[in-house]
């Protein structure tokens, strides 16, 4: 079938964690579009203020504390998009404050070893969320003074959410939902830990990045490198936990694998299709294995097992949560660390191909 070959908004920066903010939100009129968006869920702007000013004072003292030069760049970006630096912190906190409302349905995976035909390591993710998001998908390419550069797609006015950077490290994400996330107490927001991931130069950092972000929410990070070595991370607020691939394959979706963590895990009842694709995506990859690729990868991603809760999601008006109802897979990626390289896909990958993207 032919497919769309859309190209993704190209958005560069350099210098100091101030600057190359200021460059992305200058860059990025796309950020008022954002704002406005996102304040409409909300229920409009009147509302969406209120909201900030309730929850920013739970999290940006955290914030502060965690990563001030991540508090810098959000100040440039503010600046550069002349919007305030709440609406910025606003955009930045939305995976906590929106809770129960809204779940992301992501499949991440990471493959090296023996698993893969070259031997060199893979990650990557479809990304699912709100339709609204779509057309304010960028991919970044910053280049810090001071941290490794790194190649991301998020969405504008947020910080860099999955993808890769120069010292070959890989961060992708799933969302995670379980009792405690259903009353937003405040803490490091998910999007300032993905972002401080993008400074990290090894594993074991990545693992103390995120086991020391206080308050945190609960969340799955997949991490991996251009070495080979992989590791998943799933965090809830006051517990991590560490697992290792089999097989040389690693994959996760939306609900908790740790036995200590089902307990509380909310994903029956918010978003049940993560078992089935779970299983989906770790049957496909082992029965590729040893020959899995990046092509293997794009045509796995386009999985339609379990239409239209697939790996490849399309929108279902039957999902439990109403904004749930217009989720869909916005994006898909796959890094190829040790070539500093990512393909990545805008939309469906089943319509859309995957278009190379150099850092």
């Amino acid at each position: 079938m032919d497919r769309g070959k859309r190209k993704l908004k190209i958005v560069e920066a350099d210098g100091s964690p101030y600057e190359m903010g200021f460059q992305y939100g200058a860059a990025c009129p796309e950020i008022a579009g954002m704002l406005e968006m996102t304040c409409g869920l909300f229920g409009g702007r009147e509302r969406a203020k209120k909201v900030i000013q309730q929850y920013a004072p739970k999290y940006l003292p955290f914030a502060e504390k965690y990563a001030p030069d991540i508090i810098e760049e959000m100040k440039g970006m503010a600046a550069g998009a002349n919007v305030a630096f709440e609406d910025i912190l606003f955009l930045n906190i939305t995976y906590e404050i929106s809770v129960p409302d809204i779940m992301g349905g992501c499949t991440a995976f990471a493959a090296a070893g023996e698993a893969v035909k070259d031997g060199k390591v893979i990650a990557g993710q479809n990304f699912d969320f709100i339709e609204n998001w779509e057309k304010y998908i960028v991919l970044l390419k910053m280049k810090p003074v001071k941290d490794p550069a790194f190649l991301a797609v998020t969405a504008a006015g947020c910080l860099g959410l999955f993808g890769f950077n120069s010292a070959g490290l890989t961060v992708n994400l799933n969302l995670l939902k379980d009792k405690a996330s259903l009353a937003p107490s405040g803490g490091v927001p998910t999007h300032i830990i993905l972002r401080k991931l993008f400074t990290c130069k090894s594993i074991d950092e990545a693992i103390y990045c995120v086991g020391t972000a206080e308050g945190r929410a609960a969340k799955n990070y997949i991490v991996a490198n251009a070495g080979g070595e992989m590791t998943d991370i799933e965090s809830t607020t006051d517990d991590i936990d560490i697992q290792y691939p089999e097989y040389d394959i690693l994959a996760h979706t939306n609900h908790f694998k740790a036995e200590r963590f089902k307990n509380d895990d909310l994903a029956s009842t918010l978003l049940p299709d993560a078992f089935l694709r779970m299983l989906r995506i770790r049957q496909l990859m082992l029965g590729r294995r040893g020959g899995l690729s990046v092509a293997a990868m794009q045509e796995l991603l386009r999985d339609h097992n379990n239409y239209p809760g697939s790996i490849c999601r399309h929108q279902n008006p039957k999902a439990p949560l109403p904004l749930s109802k217009l989720m869909k897979t916005l994006v898909s990626i796959i890094s190829c660390p040790g070539e500093q390289k990512a393909y990545v896909c805008y939309g469906n990958p089943c319509e859309n191909e995957y278009l190379e993207y150099t850092l």
